[in-house]
């Protein structure tokens, strides 16, 4: 596990943190309650003080999307709580116009029906607001709504502090090891397997004895009905002192082979032998899903088919490339076809900004789990440049992948089987470009999961993010890093996969270039020679052992008309092995045998 540096890391776009935060109706009776929230990340910290008032909804005089408040408002709420639906402008410009009207705290609901709460963006006049600022449900809003015409609701946001509290957001769960996997992947039992797992807060100033962690996972195949496939439970023998967080309880694996294809809702819930004061934050829902072609550490939107995005983040303006790492299991016969990710500006619209998406292929040869620069090489590339007459501020970008060696946009065909590789999305200039992330989909429990099974690699990480390249290519040895508060964090970066076009030049290798390999068999060192009859821009070289395990692969970019590789074997056991090369003429297999 390598070190990550974090001094030079900002960012301006960020997640609200849930911590001893509490949105309470006080009245009328039937909404009496703690209901699930998000808070934005600017604003009052809703951890330092308590807010109470009756609420009303902001009218900004624009007719039927009067209460999203885009505008100056035109109706008094001084002393009120701001009540405002999502859509149509930012959620910092919402949370302003409220303040800039009197209110003294504002709650935005979302207006998705079904959709969970987000973390707000500050955009462009987040900084300006000084009032507390978080966001509700749908289903809540309409409840609220409909109670305002029968009279007032009042309600209470702020550092409530109740006897029994417990609660679970998304930092506390383990969440699946993606959030869309792609379904050619999901070839045999263990290919995906969930872990799942919690911890709790405990905000009551009561300790919380006999604490308990329940996960339902339901699957819904595309078209058809949720059915329940998972229900477990475990409970820890030590209790969660006030003001603390539990340990990390692990329940049996889950493997999705048994079940495929379609989308899959985990829900979590907490609970202790004390009834809890606040139960509405007791559960948390997370989903992962298993997709036709696209393969992304964030979840699946709904609505759009895509990644995920939440919210949008970068460092304090200037050149960054965000990195998200896979591995493929099953990737030989296919290739890495487009790059999906979502941008964001905080200038007036994207109109001619260059964005870019970077393949890059790694080979972990020490076997350690953390990547080195001289493990790391550039596949593959994309660029789109936004048109000139763009008119919006954010933009969802899919591009084809162009090949390092022919240059043409026919994706990366994977050579192997258990392939790594990292996907890039990246601006260079000198504006401030933000890139998606979904926040509901975080790793920080997966990470310690697999810490303390001692499994931890880089490839756990939701991303990564680096402000200096070696050649055009991320140094991943002093250039990465994490935003220091949010290592759990995923980037809504996915890519595509598609079954390789076979070519039939590739099967007659043996025409094209000569091979022979000695000595056969070796003790320390074997060497291959080989004498092209056509030109060739790259010779791949890539050993096997009896088993089909990739142990070494190499590629030479500088192919002469005659090639010799020496291979260092000495550190082999003793069997036989397989030597694969392949160029654009075909590839070609020898076995040999290590002695010892």
């Amino acid at each position: 596990m390598k070190t990550f540096t974090t001094s030079l890391l900002a960012f301006f776009l960020a997640l609200g943190v849930a911590s001893a935060q509490t949105v309470y109706i006080n009245s009328p009776a039937e909404l009496e309650g703690s209901y699930s929230f998000e808070a934005a990340a600017f604003g009052a910290d809703i951890n330092s003080d308590i807010w109470t008032a009756d609420a009303e909804f902001a009218d900004d005089g624009t007719g039927a999307t009067s209460s999203q408040a885009c505008n100056e408002l035109v109706n008094d709420l001084t002393d009120k709580i701001a009540l405002i639906d999502r859509g149509s402008c930012e959620f910092g410009t919402k949370c302003l116009n409220a303040e800039n009207a009197g209110a003294i705290a504002a709650i935005v609901f979302n207006n998705e029906p079904g959709g969970a709460t987000i973390a707000m963006g500050a955009g462009v006049e987040g900084g300006s607001v000084t009032i507390p600022c978080v966001m509700l449900s749908y289903e809540d809003g309409q409840a609220i709504r409909a109670a305002l015409e029968n009279g007032p609701v009042n309600i209470t946001i702020g550092a409530i502090a109740f006897p029994n509290d417990l609660r679970l957001g998304s930092m506390d769960v383990v969440v699946a090891p993606a959030g869309m996997y792609p379904l050619s992947q999901l070839d045999a039992a263990g290919d995906f397997v969930v872990n799942p797992g919690a911890t709790a807060v405990n905000f009551g100033t009561n300790d919380a004895p006999g604490f308990s962690v329940q996960a339902v996972i339901e699957h819904t195949p595309a078209g058809g009905s949720a059915t329940e496939v998972y229900n477990e439970s475990a409970s820890s023998e030590t209790a969660i002192l006030s003001d603390s967080t539990s340990e990390l309880v692990i329940l049996p694996a889950f493997d999705v082979f048994d079940t495929g294809e379609g989308t899959y809702n985990i829900n979590y819930s907490v609970s202790s032998d004390s009834t809890d004061d606040t139960p509405s934050d007791n559960s948390f829902d997370v989903n992962f899903t298993v997709t036709e072609r696209t393969y992304s550490k964030a979840g699946l939107d709904m609505t759009t088919g895509r990644p995920n995005t939440t919210i949008y983040r970068t460092i304090g303006g200037g050149d960054v490339e965000f990195l998200s790492i896979f591995n493929i299991p099953h990737g030989e016969g296919f290739t890495i076809d487009s790059v999906l990710f979502d941008v964001l500006t905080n200038g007036e619209t994207l109109a001619d900004v260059a964005v870019e998406g970077y393949v890059y292929e790694w080979i972990d040869a020490d076997g350690d789990g953390s990547m080195l620069n001289e493990e790391v090489t550039l596949a593959g590339f994309a660029t789109y440049t936004f048109p000139s007459d763009y008119d919006d501020t954010a933009g969802e970008v899919t591009l084809p992948i162009t090949n390092l060696i022919t240059f043409e946009d026919t994706g990366i065909d994977i050579p192997y089987d258990g392939a790594n590789y990292v996907i890039g999305v990246r601006y260079f200039g000198t504006e401030t470009i933000f890139f998606g992330f979904d926040d509901s989909y975080d790793y920080n429990q997966y990470q310690q999961f697999l810490l303390a099974n001692e499994t931890f690699s880089d490839h756990a990480y939701g991303y990564l993010v680096v402000t200096e390249w070696l050649d055009q290519v991320p140094d991943f040895e002093g250039g990465i890093g994490l935003f220091t508060d949010l290592p759990g964090s995923s980037v809504s970066t996915g890519f595509t996969l598609r079954e390789t076009e076979v070519s039939t030049e590739e099967v007659v290798g043996a025409e094209v270039f000569e091979m022979n390999i000695f000595p056969n068999p070796t003790t320390d060192l074997l060497t291959a020679k080989l004498t092209f009859k056509e030109a060739t821009d790259f010779a791949e070289y890539r050993i096997t052992n009896a088993n089909g395990s990739v142990i070494f692969v190499s590629r030479d970019n500088d192919v002469m008309g005659q090639e010799q590789a020496d291979f260092n074997v000495k550190q082999l056991a003793a069997g036989q092995y397989f030597l694969t090369i392949r160029t654009e003429q075909g590839i070609q297999t020898k076995p040999f045998t290590v002695k010892r």
